[in-house]
Formats: structure tokens, sequence, C-alpha cells
């Protein structure tokens, strides 16, 4: 399998680059929409093209990417967005089922907003891959670290990030809300960037 790594996707990737955010994030999502089915076309209409890094093998995606640029990350699932779509109700559901997974970019720091690796492609260095032009990324943006965040049930993520040099700086808990978003506690994990 030849991967090539890219920056951005056209519209004609749109629909599987935001099936495969869904299949990875949407557990934690689906509570901001209505059903699931809502919250798929949502997610992926406000995917940004240029805050995403794109696997492609054979020309297929295979995997994605996202990163916050100026405040805001991967998508654009903001009040100004989401009201003309959804309507008030629907916007302010989404907006506070949205707020305990909010993050926000610190100076020098290229946050990552989600990675996601095709499931039957797992394991053959795609996430690695994608990783690696993060760095990049964050090379031209004059970064020095790299963040993530990943959750207490994905520990096959969490050995990966270690592998490649991510240490944990910090960890959280959104309580008694684990069951609204299928985890518990979190561990924040930066990487330092080399020149």
């Amino acid at each position: 399998m030849t991967l090539e790594i890219g920056s951005g996707f056209t519209e004609a990737e749109r629909t599987r680059v935001g099936l495969l955010y869904w299949a990875a994030f949407g557990r934690k999502l689906r509570l901001a929409f209505r059903d699931e089915a809502t919250g798929v076309t949502r997610v992926t209409a406000a995917l940004l093209p240029d805050r995403m890094l794109i696997a492609r093998a054979g020309g297929a995606v295979t995997g994605v990417c996202g990163f916050h640029r100026d405040g805001h990350g991967a998508a654009d699932l903001s009040w100004s967005r989401l009201r003309p779509q959804a309507g008030r109700a629907s916007a302010l559901r989404a907006l506070l089922a949205l707020a305990p997974l909010e993050r926000h970019p610190q100076a020098g720091v290229l946050l990552l907003d989600g990675v996601a690796v095709d499931a039957a492609l797992r394991g053959r260095g795609i996430g690695s891959a994608l990783l690696a032009a993060a760095e990049e990324q964050a090379r031209r943006q004059h970064a020095r670290w790299v963040q993530l965040s990943v959750v207490d049930t994905n520990p096959r993520a969490e050995a990966l990030y270690r592998r490649l040099g991510y240490q944990p700086v910090s960890k959280g808990s959104i309580g008694t809300l684990r069951h609204l978003y299928g985890f518990e506690r979190f561990t924040t994990m930066r990487k330092r960037i080399s020149a």
C-alpha cells in the first residue's frame, strides 16, 4: 500500500472524510444532534479542508487528522453556522452538548482535533504518517509543540502516541457526563517539535 499524506480534501472526498471522522468521534458528538444521521450530515458539512491532513492510498481516503488554526478546529460547529441550518433550539442544544469537549489552543502549540483511520486499515502506519505530517504542519506554523487528547476508552491510540514521543501533560475527567459521551477520563499529551 503506497500512502500519500496531503493537506485538505476535495468536495468529492467530503463524505468519506466525514464518515471517517464520525466513526472515530461520533460517540462523543452524537449528543449534540437530534439523531445520528443529522449528526453525520452536520459534522460532514462543517469540516474545514484547510484544517485537515488527509491520508490516501490508491487515491482513496484512508485517514484524517484535524487541527486548530486561527482559534478554530477542524469542524465549524459554531452558532453562526448551525443556527441557519438547524434553527435556534437545535443549534443551542448542539453548542451546549459540545461545550464540555471544547479545547482552546495555546500560543506555540499546534492543537490536533482528531486523528481517525479506517478501522479496516489500522496498524498499517497510517496514524503514524498522519502524526508525522502534523509535526511538519507545526514546523510550518512555527509551533514548538504538537498537542492532542486521548480518551480512556482508546488505549491503543494512547500507546501509539507514547511510542511516537508524546508525553502526558495533564489528565481530566468529565465525571457524571461519562454515560453521555462514552468516556470518563482523558489525557492531554504533547510532543516537542525540533526545528
